[in-house]
């Protein structure tokens, strides 16, 4: 009996496969596909295109492109208070989400409810009929058949992630029906959040069992391991018990959450405060430490031992640089158009224009100020160590040259409010008067070092970064555009698991000695000291909770989780909101370059704690109500 998978979406697409595989809508072209190995993995490894990819976070929406690099792309970076990206062409649609510019109707603006409800029916047809087919290597076994089984669940649960961090409460598609079912049945309504997440607690620990431990050849290494199904896993059930979906006031203030219904009245939304899921989501994330131990932060110390400055630098750096390294949980595979990759992408549009690129990409002064000292302590007014007036120009006094090994990359003066800075900064942030540490930056035998300023090498007018800033992560010295080192996006790694067990365990078990012991491994490896140690005034539940969120944003910084941690703790009305502040890019002096500047005013609405759901999908299927406060 042919089947077709029942998935809430336009009604041509209930009747249609993927358009990768040329629509086998008959019997005997899934029979043909699937009695054929090579078709059987490319049928799996389409699918793998759809996990979110870093590199990707300034998103091209053309109309060519739309439908097809939101299936790869992380654009929730520079749609969150630690990014912009300086451009208002219309292809680029962050600017306008950013200044609160985007409805349902419009489409173009990331919403993956489509493309990801269509790859979990292209993988509930490839479970339906992957078989074994003697004298096909790739499944001449049942073993090897039920391997990519596991694979199959794991890309749809994981898909279902991905859709509940977007969209909160969506339907759970959990197989087929008969191709002769009839429209109105194949219309389906959303699932409540408690259903949607314990479906996908159960399933994502059953795969996380059903799957290798470890890899062992790195040409395969996007495959899931047990690892990444239980982070995906801890995840998931930290955002759950977060207060978008677990409100401590049953959402006094956002009350069409509260009454976010189906049409026959089942509420979709929690409507009691529940403090056990904070230790669920504590749970998951010791679950994956605990037996997941092959994993270890690069460059981790003894505890209560801070690397030095130099090594924090060289070990936080190079998590991402180096691929395959024993911190990542989970990465995507690089892509590779001819002789230009995704990671060139990225450099296109994160590297300073002088340096043969067309930066745009800028960091906020609010993630600049965030960064610690290189003594743990706050970047403030008031802090002896910290200034925002004058330059320091004795070479040998500049933080960022104790970390440049070349001569030709150290720099003869810098800003004070760069100096004295943490390890993490210089490996995540290019700011002004800063060399691109590459041969091929340089010109007739000298680099020049980033002007941004008016008028200057990297300034405007033009593409330029709006904040003056730049971003640096994943990239190494001798990093180019088009000549660039092998690098793979991140998907899950292990300091952000420790970061996630802290935050839970301070939320049910305030004082428990293991939230300050998983915090200050993060900050150790980057040669800060114990939180205790820097802040010993600072201990509360609330105030350890703000710490958390602190390492958070400065950790993970350019990641993508920034975007979901303003939003799963209903701050982002705050944190996303109003004005955004850099240097001034229209001064074209030191004197008015360096002075924080208004670039945008930014708007958030209610709304924006969730996606819409297109208004085409509820178009054509009256079951689906729309997410609150969408109008």
């Amino acid at each position: 009996m042919k089947k077709l998978l029942i998935i809430p979406i336009l009604a041509f697409s209930l009747m249609s496969c993927d358009s990768h595989f040329s629509e086998p809508t008959n019997v005997r072209d899934l029979n043909y596909t699937f009695s054929n190995g090579s078709a059987v993995m490319a049928w799996l490894a389409d699918s793998y295109n759809y996990m979110p990819n870093s590199f990707f976070c300034t998103l091209t929406a053309t109309v060519d492109y739309a439908a097809n690099e939101w299936k790869w792309s992380n654009a929730y970076i520079t749609m969150s208070d630690e990014a912009d990206l300086n451009t208002t062409r219309e292809c680029y649609k962050s600017f306008r989400m950013n200044l609160g510019d985007w409805n349902a109707s419009e489409g173009g603006f990331g919403e993956k409810w489509v493309p990801l409800y269509q790859q979990i029916r292209h993988l509930h047809v490839f479970l339906d009929n992957v078989k074994v087919v003697p004298g096909q290597k790739e499944i001449d076994s049942q073993d090897k058949v039920d391997a990519l089984k596991v694979e199959a669940r794991f890309l749809i649960a994981y898909f279902h992630t991905l859709l509940f961090e977007q969209f909160g409460p969506i339907p759970i598609i959990r197989g087929a029906v008969d191709v002769n079912t009839p429209t109105e049945e194949l219309k389906v309504e959303r699932n409540s959040v408690d259903e949607v997440v314990n479906w996908l607690d159960t399933e994502l620990l059953s795969i996380a069992n059903a799957l290798p431990k470890s890899i062992t050849n790195d040409f395969y290494g996007a495959k899931p391991t047990q690892a990444a199904a239980l982070a995906i896993r801890a995840r998931l059930l930290l955002y759950a018990a977060s207060p978008l979906f677990n409100s401590p006031d049953n959402y006094a203030s956002l009350r069409e959450f509260y009454t976010l219904s189906n049409r026959d009245g089942k509420r979709l939304f929690p409507q009691n405060y529940d403090e056990t899921k904070w230790k669920r989501a504590a749970d998951a994330a010791k679950l994956l430490i605990d037996t997941q131990t092959q994993y270890e932060l690069i460059g981790a110390t003894a505890e209560g031992v801070p690397n030095t400055f130099e090594d924090a630098y060289k070990y936080y750096r190079s998590v991402f640089t180096e691929p395959m390294n024993k911190e990542v949980l989970f990465a995507r595979s690089l892509m590779v158009w001819t002789n230009w990759t995704d990671f060139d992408e990225y450099l296109q549009t994160a590297c300073p224009k002088q340096y043969g690129a067309g930066g745009m990409q800028g960091i906020t002064q609010k993630l600049v100020d965030a960064f610690y000292l290189d003594d743990g302590t706050l970047a403030e007014e008031g802090n002896p160590r910290y200034d925002e007036t004058g330059f320091t120009t004795v070479r040998d006094q500049i933080t960022l040259n104790k970390l440049i090994a070349k001569d030709d990359y150290k720099i003869d003066e810098v800003y004070n409010m760069y100096q004295n800075r943490e390890a993490r900064f210089y490996a995540s942030v290019f700011f002004n008067g800063r060399k691109w540490e590459s041969e091929n930056a340089k010109l007739n035998g000298v680099v020049q070092p980033a002007d941004f300023l008016l008028g200057g090498l990297s300034g405007g007018p033009g593409y330029v970064p709006a904040t003056g800033v730049m971003p640096y992560k994943y990239i190494a010295a001798e990093d180019y555009k088009g000549k660039s080192q092998i690098k793979r996006p991140i998907l899950f790694r292990l300091a952000e698991v420790y970061l996630s067990y802290a935050e839970a365990l301070n939320q049910y078990a305030p004082g428990d000695p293991d939230i300050l012991k998983y915090l200050n491994k993060v900050r150790n490896r980057a040669g800060l000291p114990d939180y205790e140690e820097a802040f010993p005034d600072k201990t509360s539940q609330e105030e350890i909770k703000q710490a958390i969120l602190r390492e958070r944003m400065i950790e993970l910084n350019w990641e993508g989780t920034r975007y979901f941690d303003t939003r799963r703790h209903l701050i982002a009305e705050t944190e996303d909101n109003g004005p955004f502040y850099g240097m001034n890019v229209n001064g074209d002096s030191k004197t008015t370059f360096y002075k924080r500047t208004v670039f945008e005013n930014r708007v958030f609405k209610k709304a924006f704690y969730l996606y819409p759901i297109p208004q085409s999908e509820i178009d054509v299927n009256e079951k689906l109500v729309q997410n609150p406060y969408w109008k």
